[in-house]
């Protein structure tokens, strides 16, 4: 199946691009710069502020389905660029998918919209909506509803993964100095999934979901937020994550990106895997993968292979030298002043070859 993906530069987008791909779709991405599509993708020039560019691209690429991940995060403090991106930016795609032939639309929206204070969320669960990246999701699905298009919906928890808000959020504060990494009392619970199960969602859903069709993708069970962080902090190799007080955090962060953090939801993946071949997620326990841990992955990827015979080459030298002095524990030092951090230290998701699109 022709396949055009948007979004596909970004944190989730090269999971799903990949799973389509093992599925042997023709994938093609949206990108606003050319050169920003994963490896191996076709890519097509087009923006969401751009309608007429829209859909300039849906004629050039002629897809039969169209896999919408582009959106703003809940992290972006500025309600005005969510809704731009989030609402009339999806207005304008699915308009120009109305005007092209209609091609099947595969929506990402999102369970995590407000505190459900540990409640379990299906899909017959109205939703509490308490932000602006929340709001602008279900309007987003509203205006799915209204378009007569042969939609899925596809709603995953908290998505975490090599690269985007979790390097950003999580590996990188547990790196620095304070490890200030768990906001509040961290015992609200997390209904998190792998990007791979959620790619692989999409791929199924792709393949066998009715139109119309609406699904939660989350674990098997939900965690809570501290122990959450914990096992990504033990997979780094550093010390037990600190807790930062919710007001402060919100005055750092937003209040917004705030509620994202301490909300409290439990979110049932029953129908997916009832309804469609989505098997158990493989993302178990939560355990982070050795890709989303740069403390492993530099020790992989550095490590020198010699040619048979013959000393390590001086690049490999190197890179051991610098993956060692990293993995080294840290000394204690005459002056107040710790080492500073590098952002050489944070997981970088592969097969990139540019972020944003």
């Amino acid at each position: 199946m022709k396949v055009l993906v948007t979004g596909a530069s970004g944190f989730l987008g090269a999971a799903v691009c990949g799973a389509l791909r093992a599925r042997e779709h023709a994938v093609t991405a949206l990108v606003r710069r050319p050169g920003s599509a994963p490896e191996e993708v076709d890519e097509v020039k087009g923006d969401l502020a751009d309608g007429e560019g829209l859909r300039t691209a849906l004629r050039a690429a002629r897809p039969e389905a169209v896999v919408h991940l582009a959106a703003e995060i809940a992290s972006e403090r500025s309600e005005a660029k969510i809704r731009e991106v989030n609402v009339h930016g999806t207005a304008r795609l699915l308009e120009a998918c109305g005007e092209a032939d209609s091609p099947r639309f595969l929506f990402a929206s999102t369970v995590v919209t407000g505190d459900a204070n540990g409640a379990l969320l299906t899909e017959d669960t109205e939703l509490p909506v308490e932000t602006p990246y929340g709001r602008s999701k279900q309007e987003g699905e509203r205006l799915l509803r209204e378009s007569g298009l042969p939609a899925v919906v596809i709603r995953p928890g908290h998505v975490y993964g090599p690269g985007g808000w979790y390097a950003r959020e999580f590996v990188r504060r547990l790196r620095q100095p304070g490890r200030f990494a768990v906001v509040g009392a961290g015992d609200n619970w997390w209904d998190v999934v792998h990007s791979d199960d959620v790619a692989a969602a999409f791929a199924v859903a792709l393949e066998e979901a009715p139109p119309g069709s609406l699904y939660h993708v989350a674990d098997d069970a939900p965690i809570r937020l501290r122990d959450f962080v914990g096992l990504t902090a033990k997979e780094l190799g550093v010390g037990a994550p600190r807790r930062i007080p919710a007001p402060l955090a919100r005055l750092a962060a937003g209040r917004h990106a705030v509620t994202a953090v301490v909300r409290s939801a439990r979110t049932s993946n029953a129908r997916i895997k009832e309804q469609l071949s989505w098997s158990r997620p493989r993302a178990r326990a939560c355990r982070t993968r050795w890709r989303a841990c740069p403390r492993r992955r530099a020790r992989r990827l550095s490590r020198p292979r010699p040619a048979a015979g013959g000393p390590a080459p001086p690049a490999a030298r190197r890179a051991a030298a610098r993956s060692r002095r990293r993995d080294a524990p840290p000394t204690r030092r005459s002056s107040a002043r710790r080492a500073p951090w590098s952002p050489r230290d944070v997981g970088r998701r592969p097969g990139r070859r540019a972020s944003g699109a």
